[in-house]
């Protein structure tokens, strides 16, 4: 599961930075089309703003995969560890359900709906391909949701309950 989870985080990584750099190049197209030739080009726009999308949500994936994300812990630093390893568990089974139906499944509606309707800038690129990333932060996400799951159940397991709290020893 470590390994699939390396290389998850290696694909995603690349996939952010390329669309980054492209992204760099687009928008640096777009100033200097507006500024030397007071002409913007469509096309430019367009591909900027697909491609800023797909870098936030492969970005936001990769993100919620490295556990980085903003988490409010006030309640769980007072808990025991076992405790906030099951509360742990719960949440991610919450966001599980979240992010299944939301990006997964609604991504994947969103894509088939839209797959016939062509882009009014670039007709060449199809609405559903554009909408193509909610599936695969989706997808990406239900995988860190069910690696995190996983592995906060082995350290639930692996817990020793006869072990004494921090506040009697």
């Amino acid at each position: 599961m470590h390994a699939i989870k390396r290389w998850a985080d290696r694909i995603l990584a690349t996939t952010c930075t390329i669309l980054c750099g492209l992204l760099v190049i687009a928008v640096t197209w777009q100033v200097i089309g507006r500024f030397f030739f007071n002409s913007s080009g469509a096309v430019s726009e367009e591909l900027a703003k697909i491609m800023f999308v797909w870098f936030v949500l492969l970005g936001a994936a990769l993100l919620f995969g490295e556990k980085g994300h903003m988490a409010i812990e006030f309640g769980l630093d007072i808990m025991p560890p076992r405790t906030q390893t099951i509360f742990q568990i719960i949440i991610s089974i919450l966001i599980l359900g979240f992010i299944a139906s939301i990006l997964l499944i609604g991504g994947i509606d969103a894509v088939q709906r839209t797959m016939r309707q062509t882009n009014a800038a670039i007709p060449y690129i199809k609405t559903g391909q554009i909408y193509l990333a909610l599936p695969l932060c989706g997808g990406f996400s239900v995988f860190y949701c069910l690696y995190n799951i996983w592995n906060d159940f082995r350290t639930l397991v692996g817990m020793n309950q006869d072990q004494p709290s921090k506040m009697e020893g």
